[in-house]
C-alpha cells in the first residue's frame, strides 16, 4: 500500500489547531447545562488540549505531577475559554503555537522564570539586551506575552492566578466540574463559595461526540496507524521475531508523522513478550497509535501460509458478524444490540465459533466513553450511538485451539442515518 504525503493535510490541521481547540464546544455546553454546571476547571493534560489544542510541554517529562497549566470554559455561549500557566511556559512554548484563537489568560511566577527564584511582579523575563536585533522566534514571544493585561501576567503563584481566572470568568460562586484534585485544595484553601463535582464522567460524555475538526483528526490518524498495520502485514515472514514486527510498526508510524501507543500480535500485548512467527499460522495485528493525540485503532488477521481449515472458518464467522454490524450501524442502537447482531449473523451463517463483538468508542482514549459508576470504578455502559460518534467494534475470536487467532477491526462515523469508515476498507484477511 503507497503512502501518500500526509504534509499537506497536516499543516492544514495545524492551522485549525491554532485558531480553535477540537473540542466540540455546542456538546460541550448541551452536557454543562444537563449537569447544571457553570463550568470546567481543568488541568489534566488530555481535557486542556481538548479545550485548547495545547498539551502542556511539562505534563510530558512530569507525568503523575501536579498540573501547572490549566483550562477554563464557561458554560456561556460564545465566553472566551479561559488559560492560566506559568509566564516561563507561555511565553517559551505557548506564544510558539502562534494560537489565533479568543483567550482570557492569567499568568503567575514560578521558580521556572529565572531557574532560581520568583521574579517580581515588576522584572522583567527574558529581558532584551539590545546588543542585536531580535530574532523572529524573540520578537514573537516577547509580543505574545506583551499582550497579556498587566495585572493578569505576574500573578504571584498558581492558586492566586487560579482564583482570578474563575473569578473573571464568572466561576467562583458557581457549581464548577473539576478534574483534578489541585482544582479542589485551590478551592478549599481560597474558601470557595460555590459547589464542586468531579468531572471525569462529564468530560467523557462530552469527548464521545466529536466536532468537525476532531474528525478530521481522527480521519488523519485513522489514515497513518491502517497503512502502518499493513506494513507489518507485509513484513511477516516465518522466523521474523515479535520484537523486530514490533520495532516495524514503530518506524512505519512514525514515517507517517503518527506515535505508537501499542501493537498486539496473535493476542500477545507485552512488549517483553517474545514469540517467532512460523510457517501456516493464523495471527491477527492490532495497532494504536495517534496524530495529535487522536487515535487510530486497526486490526486485520492474517495467513502466513497455508493456516488450519479451523482458522479459515474463524475468520470467516468473524467477518461475517462485522459485516452485519457495520450494515445496521446508526444512532438509537445500543451497544447491547450490536453485540447481538453480530452473534446472530455468525449463527445465521452456520458458523459455531465464538466470536466477541465489543463495541468502544475512540477519541483522545483508545476507550473514550462514559462509564456507569460502580463503588469508584467505572463499567461498561449500554451507550446509545449516536451521530458523530466515531466507534470501533472489536471482533476477535474468542476461542483457543483452533490453529491461531483471528480478529479485525474499523473506525466508524455514526451519521444522520448510518454509519461510514473513517478510513479505507480492506480484505478480513490478509494472504501471504
Amino acid at each position: 500500500m503507497a503512502s501518500p504525503d500526509f504534509r499537506t493535510e497536516d499543516a492544514e490541521l495545524t492551522r485549525l489547531l491554532r485558531r480553535e481547540g477540537p473540542m466540540n464546544l455546542p456538546r460541550a455546553i448541551e452536557v454543562m447545562d444537563a449537569c447544571e454546571l457553570e463550568g470546567l476547571v481543568l488541568g489534566d493534560p488530555l481535557n486542556v488540549f481538548h479545550a485548547l489544542g495545547y498539551w502542556p510541554q511539562i505534563a510530558r517529562t512530569k507525568a503523575g505531577q501536579p498540573p501547572t497549566s490549566f483550562a477554563l470554559l464557561s458554560r456561556r455561549p460564545g465566553a472566551a475559554p479561559g488559560f492560566v500557566t506559568t509566564r516561563f511556559i507561555f511565553y517559551y512554548t505557548w506564544a510558539d503555537g502562534r494560537f489565533e484563537r479568543e483567550l482570557e489568560t492569567w499568568l503567575y511566577s514560578d521558580a521556572g522564570d529565572d531557574g532560581d527564584a520568583s521574579p517580581g511582579p515588576e522584572s522583567d523575563l527574558f529581558p532584551d539586551r539590545g546588543v542585536v536585533p531580535l530574532s523572529e522566534i524573540e520578537r514573537r514571544r516577547r509580543t505574545t506575552i506583551d499582550a497579556v493585561p498587566g495585572d493578569r501576567r505576574s500573578l504571584r503563584d498558581a492558586g492566586a492566578a487560579l482564583v482570578k481566572a474563575m473569578r473573571g470568568l464568572g466561576l467562583w460562586h458557581g457549581r464548577i466540574g473539576f478534574d483534578h484534585p489541585v482544582v479542589a485544595a485551590v478551592c478549599a484553601h481560597h474558601g470557595h463559595p460555590g459547589s464542586l463535582v468531579p468531572a471525569d464522567n462529564i468530560l467523557r460524555r462530552i469527548r464521545m461526540i466529536k466536532s468537525p475538526l476532531e474528525i478530521r483528526l481522527m480521519q488523519r490518524a485513522s489514515a497513518a496507524n491502517v497503512e502502518a498495520v499493513h506494513a507489518v502485514a507485509q513484513s511477516l515472514r516465518a522466523g521474523a521475531e515479535y520484537q523486530d514486527l514490533r520495532r516495524v510498526y514503530e518506524v512505519e508510524v512514525s514515517r507517517r508523522g503518527n506515535r505508537t501507543v501499542f501493537l498486539t500480535l496473535d493476542r500477545v500485548s507485552s512488549e517483553l513478550s517474545e514469540g517467532t512467527i512460523r510457517d501456516g499460522q493464523a495471527l491477527f495485528i492490532d495497532g494504536v497509535s495517534h496524530f495529535r493525540n487522536y487515535h487510530g485503532d486497526y486490526a486485520r488477521t492474517v495467513f502466513v501460509g497455508e493456516p488450519a481449515g479451523a482458522a479459515r472458518l474463524a475468520a470467516a464467522a468473524m467477518a461475517a458478524g462485522w459485516n452485519a454490524v457495520r450494515e445496521r450501524l446508526r444512532p438509537g442502537l445500543r451497544y447491547s444490540e450490536l453485540t447481538k447482531i453480530g452473534r446472530d449473523a455468525v449463527r445465521a451463517a452456520g458458523y459455531d465459533s465464538v466470536i466477541g463483538f465489543g463495541p468502544h468508542s475512540v477519541g483522545l482514549m483508545h476507550t473514550d466513553e462514559p462509564g456507569e459508576e460502580a463503588g469508584g470504578f467505572y463499567r461498561k455502559a449500554d451507550l446509545v450511538l449516536q451521530e458523530n460518534m466515531i466507534l470501533s467494534v472489536d471482533c476477535p475470536v474468542m476461542e483457543t485451539g483452533f490453529g491461531g487467532s483471528a480478529h479485525m477491526e474499523d473506525l466508524m462515523l455514526i451519521t444522520a442515518d448510518g454509519a461510514v469508515p473513517i478510513h479505507a476498507l480492506a480484505e478480513p484477511v490478509i494472504i501471504l
